[in-house]
């Protein structure tokens, strides 16, 4: 099918595959096609595919490993257990074009050169690859993606070249870089994946790791040489074609610096705490409300920190493994709301809130202790500096009659 208006195909030259009897001889040529990232959450990876161009039919068809439906049987449980289930498949260039271009995203083809064996190798790989007994496989939004897998097939048809390339290659960077980077339009959505991301993602990655973005694929590759048959090199990538000039913008090129303001917001956190629990002394009313910030901060924290123990116990979400936020959002505080009823109805709670939030603000401690030590690098200082100042600030507050504290 032929790409839609404004979308054509570059015309051949000499280092890149010819069209010249390409009925007969070399009919297919490949590209390797990058969306640069979009506007919701999911779409801020970027995403890439592989097209080939048959000239004897005409058929242009684009090839990813990405695919999934919100309605397919069992996805929030899979979703909930990290067995996430995606599919690859192939559709014509034309209608994944017309899903970019309303997207207002850019979009990048780079002609490869491979040889006709190679890429008669790869037509067959990704058609396989594409039947119904084939095509489904568990998503690992790291290890194993739309372009990693993207990544892989190019890797089967040269023999190995890009990993060979690649791997090893420092970058100085981590999963979660370049996950802080990429999210830093969406703060909220940040915040709460570096809240569950644990030690595993401040991992250093080299280049072959990095590739799972689909950004980096595409710069990595075009710095590639192959074999050109004549016993020296040539670049793998022969030109890349712009196929659409988005609006939005290229994607950030560093994580921002939220330490700063996690450090305000929670000074102004604790501030706020102090003020309920000083007023709460002599105040039914602000009991109740002194009651109710404690049944609500303490409790989402108890609920994040149950996530986090079930996501370690029951799921294959290795990234949330050995996260040290589990000291700031312990699960022990969801006991806070029970013991929080009597400032509910106005009066002064028992002594075992007082000695569990004495038990919350030692194990909230920890944290800091453990950066003292060697091989605790998770890069979760904003977390403690957001949520530290509380527990720090409740483990004072009672008994609120006397204003006693230690």
């Amino acid at each position: 099918m032929a790409v839609p208006a404004g979308v054509g195909l570059p015309p051949p030259t000499q280092d890149g595959p010819s069209r010249e009897g390409a009925d007969l001889d070399d009919p297919l040529t490949v590209y390797l096609v990058t969306a640069a990232p979009g506007e919701a959450v999911w779409e801020r990876f970027g995403h890439n595919g592989i097209w080939i161009h048959d000239a004897r039919t005409g058929e242009d068809v684009f090839w990813e490993w990405g695919l999934f439906s919100f309605s397919q049987t069992g996805f929030i449980p899979r979703l909930l257990r990290g067995t996430m289930l995606y599919s690859m498949g192939g559709r014509y260039l034309s209608s994944m074009m017309e899903i970019y271009r309303a997207q207002e995203r850019d979009v990048w083809a780079q002609e490869l050169a491979l040889t006709p064996v190679q890429e008669a190798e790869l037509n067959r790989f990704v058609r396989v690859n594409a039947l119904p007994e084939n095509r489904d496989y568990i998503y690992d939004y790291y290890r194993d993606n739309c372009s990693t897998r993207v990544r892989d097939a190019l890797d089967v048809v040269l023999g190995g070249r890009i990993r060979s390339s690649f791997e090893g290659v420092p970058t100085g960077r981590s999963w979660r870089w370049h996950t802080r980077r990429l999210l830093r339009p969406d703060p909220m959505a940040e915040l709460g994946i570096q809240i569950l991301m644990g030690s595993p993602t401040d991992d250093s990655i080299d280049a072959w790791q990095e590739m799972f973005l689909p950004m980096q694929l595409r710069a990595h590759l075009s710095s590639l040489t192959v074999p050109d048959g004549s016993g020296g090199e040539r670049p793998l990538v022969v030109r890349e074609t712009v196929l659409l000039d988005g609006t939005l913008g290229p994607p950030p090129s560093e994580p921002a610096n939220r330490f700063p303001l996690m450090v305000i917001v929670g000074i102004l956190l604790a501030l706020w705490t102090a003020f309920l629990a000083r007023s709460a002394a002599g105040s039914p009313a602000w009991r109740r409300v002194l009651g109710g910030w404690l049944v609500a901060w303490e409790g989402l924290l108890g609920l994040v920190g149950l996530v986090m123990i079930l996501g370690w116990l029951f799921t294959d979400h290795v990234f949330w493994y050995w996260n040290q936020n589990i000291l700031q959002t312990n699960p022990i505080l969801l006991a806070v709301p029970a013991m929080a009823l009597p400032l509910l109805r106005g009066r002064e709670p028992g002594p075992r809130l007082r000695s569990l939030l004495r038990w919350v603000r030692a194990i909230a401690l920890g944290a800091v202790v453990l950066k003292l030590l060697p091989g605790f690098t998770q890069d979760n200082w904003g977390i403690i500096a957001l949520v530290l100042p509380t527990h720090l600030m409740l483990a004072r507050a009672f008994p609120l009659t006397d204003g006693d504290g230690s």
